[in-house]
């Protein structure tokens, strides 16, 4: 299975619980990601290891990094660890997947009445109304009395 970003951002945590540097966690989660993901913590790595500021660091990696740099940032101007701040990161992501599926279920669920209804209402009108407003007609128009 691919590792997701609150993966990641757990890994990052680990690394640094384990008295890593940022820039060697950085790595090595960036080791353990391949392709595109992987490339883009080592170019954040790169741009720190070469004294860039952390902002314009993260600033270079795509969007779905802004949870990563934002708690690193945030532990740097605070003055405390920032594992915690990553975890806490983690859990933020997770959560905000979580309720975008819920979101995205609710509305197929809304999305699939119509077209239920459009099948199902005809054929409930051709198979039960139809018949007996025809059986009420032929007793009608033949003069007799509706059998009930």
């Amino acid at each position: 299975r691919e590792l997701g970003v609150p993966d990641v951002l757990d890994l990052i945590a680990l690394a640094l619980d384990a008295g890593a540097s940022t820039v060697t966690a950085l790595r090595a989660a960036a080791e353990r990601l391949p392709g595109e993901g992987g490339a883009e913590l080592r170019t954040v790595a790169a741009a720190l290891e070469w004294g860039l500021p952390d902002e314009a660091a993260w600033a270079a990696a795509p969007s779905r990094w802004e949870p990563a740099g934002r708690a690193l940032r945030l532990a740097s101007r605070a003055g405390v660890p920032p594992a915690g701040l990553l975890r806490q990161a983690a859990e933020d992501v997770r959560r905000e997947t979580l309720n975008r599926v819920e979101v995205a279920t609710a509305r197929l669920g809304v999305r699939l009445v119509l077209p239920l209804g459009l099948a199902f209402l005809p054929a409930f009108v051709l198979t039960t109304v139809v018949p007996v407003v025809l059986a009420l007609a032929t007793t009608i128009l033949a003069g007799g009395i509706a059998p009930w």
